[in-house]
């Protein structure tokens, strides 16, 4: 009886690993998903469907926005990216909750024809929301260039 249920433990285990790759695999294209959205295609389509109803999105510089603060600011910058690279550095997964560390680097091409590099490291919270990974939070700081 006791190796029967050791047994058991040792496989479930295994599934509860293979559902942690799962979240990992799913959560990280999401990542991906945003940051293509805001900073490649500035689709509002995919911002639409990624956010989460109640989202509180924090930029490096300390501008905290709304969901449509947020959909609405990404749309008009005048800015435009090339090179968007993301780098998942760390995702913890808690029941229904995932946070996720990741590195952005980028080529901003400004207005003015001037280009500026981009380095943040973000930390980003996403929930399950009707069957959805939503991101509910989001956080940027920026990171030395080096």
């Amino acid at each position: 009886m006791k190796k029967l249920l050791i047994l058991l433990l040792v496989c479930f285990s295994g599934l509860l690993s293979k559902a942690q790759e799962s979240y990992d695999k799913v959560i990280t294209e999401k990542v991906q998903a945003l940051n293509s959205a805001i900073f490649v295609k500035k689709d509002s389509v995919a911002l639409e469907s990624l956010l989460g109803k109640e989202v509180i999105y924090c930029h490096s510089g300390g501008k905290v926005e709304t969901r449509q603060e947020m959909i609405k600011n990404a749309l008009a910058n005048g800015s435009n990216y090339s090179d968007v690279k993301t780098e998942v550095t760390n995702i913890v997964t808690h029941k229904k909750t995932v946070v996720v560390r990741h590195i952005i680097t980028a080529t901003e091409n400004l207005k003015d024809g001037k280009t500026a590099p981009l380095k943040l490291g973000v930390v980003q919270t996403w929930i399950s929301e009707d069957k959805e990974w939503k991101l509910i939070g989001r956080q940027a700081v920026k990171l030395p260039l080096q």
